[in-house]
């Protein structure tokens, strides 16, 4: 279970009445309640609060909650008086009062997570605050925004004057000796799933969602006994910082978890690489073989002029040697097996309507495949040129946020220019699922991470790619290491 599933659960636990037990010696909240609505009525005579239309909670509202015989079912606007900063408060005094001395405004901003955060961009002067006293904070009470970030609730604790600002309810509750529904219970409530359903009962879906003050105003609050209430916020506020423990162990683990699974493909795709993987057979066909029917053929190559002629790299020195690698393999550059410096490339508007044109984004970093086939379509304007791409072709992101996208090209088709399809120099000698895995390895990623260049889309040299070292093994082990990757990375996912 999650922290916020188990945060959730506690706080449903509460609200149906099964967190704390029922003691029949409370008072019921019918009484509470009774006493709540009298003192209202003294209110609205007063003139203390405005007066507001109540609606009983009816039957069938009262299907959606299962809580104790001895608690009570009302509206919010029974047990608390509810306001924010009227318009023409705003336009006419607040506004061009606006200083950055005096009286803070609250706003959506300052609350966070079910805390206040004292942090204030605008304030105004005391007296203009005093002089709207309705819309003052200046005793406990719950703030909430109906605006945006709904759902958000904390409390005010009224030990120093500040005021509302526009998008802010105040949720005021009735008390009669300091004593009615508690501020942190109704805080619970609010911030429980059935609370949040009644707060968005009436949400309004714009560009920001928002509520009314009417809609804060019908919300259906259970109300246990007073006694009950404050031994529910009690266990909660137990409970709580136990799940922050929970939440930092959870987080720990998951990291260990998510980092795991990375640092296991990358292990066993180092072993391959140095031939400890699988074992070796002294009946495969050495390495140093396969090299010489590789130069034999890009000699045929030239001759047929299916690629140019290039000018040799430098041999391999012993001190450029990364690890030891089985006797029967070879070090090799990456030009030396492939076709690099010979892409063929076509004119984007030239590419026939139906094609498979491969984007950056269509291929999941790391080795995960593709997300999606991009087809060219009839409006589709091609203007950069594209590499033209075979079965079989390993394709490589040389830029740095994509240089782990190596894939292999499963159809024909056409890429961009900042992806390569290395082609192998015969299928039947190397295997392109081998070079692939090479160049997902981390020696590979790691030699090419430290060589790139550019600061606004840094990018790995061609000439440094096409010397990169490719540890080869024997043509039949190499098929054998790719099964045993593949079989391996699947136990890992």
């Amino acid at each position: 279970m999650t922290p916020e599933q188990l945060r959730a659960s506690i706080l449903q636990q509460a609200m149906e009445g099964k967190l704390v037990k029922q003691d029949p010696n409370d008072e019921p909240a019918d009484y509470l309640l009774k006493k709540i609505d009298a003192e209202r009525e003294k209110l609205i005579k007063n003139k203390q609060i405005k007066k507001v239309k109540v609606l009983q909670v009816n039957g069938e509202e009262e299907k959606l909650f299962n809580i104790p015989e001895s608690w009570g079912l009302v509206r919010l606007s029974m047990v608390a008086n509810i306001t924010k900063l009227a318009g023409f408060e705003y336009t006419k005094y607040i506004k061009p009062n606006l200083s950055t001395i005096g009286i803070p405004l609250f706003k959506a901003k300052n609350i966070r997570k079910g805390k206040i955060i004292n942090k204030f961009e605008n304030y105004i002067p005391e007296t203009l605050s005093d002089n709207l006293l309705r819309s003052q904070l200046n005793k406990k009470c719950l703030l909430t925004p109906y605006v945006g970030s709904i759902g958000n609730v904390a409390i005010f604790n009224g030990k120093y004057k500040a005021h509302l600002g526009s998008n802010v309810g105040k949720i005021e509750l009735i008390k009669i000796k300091n004593k009615g529904v508690l501020e942190e219970y109704l805080k619970y409530y609010l911030q429980s799933q059935l609370g949040y359903q009644e707060l968005t009962k009436h949400l309004k879906s714009t560009a920001q969602p928002s509520i009314s003050i009417a809609a804060l105003r019908d919300v259906i609050l259970p109300v246990p006994p007073l006694e009950e209430q404050k031994r529910i916020v009690l266990k909660i506020e137990k409970l709580m910082p136990l799940i922050d423990e929970y939440e930092k162990v959870y987080d720990r683990l998951k990291s260990i978890d998510n980092g795991f699974n990375d640092k296991m493909k990358q292990s066993i795709l180092q072993y391959a690489m140095e031939g400890k993987l699988v074992k070796q057979d002294s009946n495969d066909e050495p390495a140093s073989e396969l090299l010489k029917k590789i130069k034999n053929e890009k000699i045929q190559l030239i001759k047929e002029k299916k690629i140019k002629r290039s000018k040799s790299l430098p041999k391999i020195a012993e001190n450029e040697k990364l690890f030891d690698i089985p006797e029967n393999w070879e070090w090799v550059r990456l030009k030396d097996i492939t076709n690099f410096g010979n892409f063929n490339s076509v004119a984007g508007q030239d590419i026939q309507e139906g094609s498979w044109v491969l984007n950056m984004e269509d291929i999941i970093k790391n080795g995960g495949g593709f997300n999606k086939f991009t087809i060219k379509n009839l409006n589709d304007d091609f203007k950069s040129n594209k590499y033209i791409v075979e079965v079989g072709d390993v394709l490589y992101g040389k830029l740095r946020p994509y240089l782990r996208k190596i894939e292999i090209a499963p159809k024909n088709g056409f890429t961009t220019t900042e992806m390569f399809p290395i082609k192998v120099i015969n299928q039947n000698l190397i295997s392109p699922y081998y070079l692939r895995y090479v160049m997902l390895s981390p020696y590979f990623a790691n030699r090419i991470n430290g060589s790139t260049y550019g600061m606004k889309m840094p990018r790995v040299g061609t000439k440094y790619l096409a010397s990169m070292l490719i540890p080869l093994p024997p043509f039949e082990e190499q098929k054998r290491i790719v099964t045993k990757v593949e079989k391996m990375m699947a136990l890992v996912k």
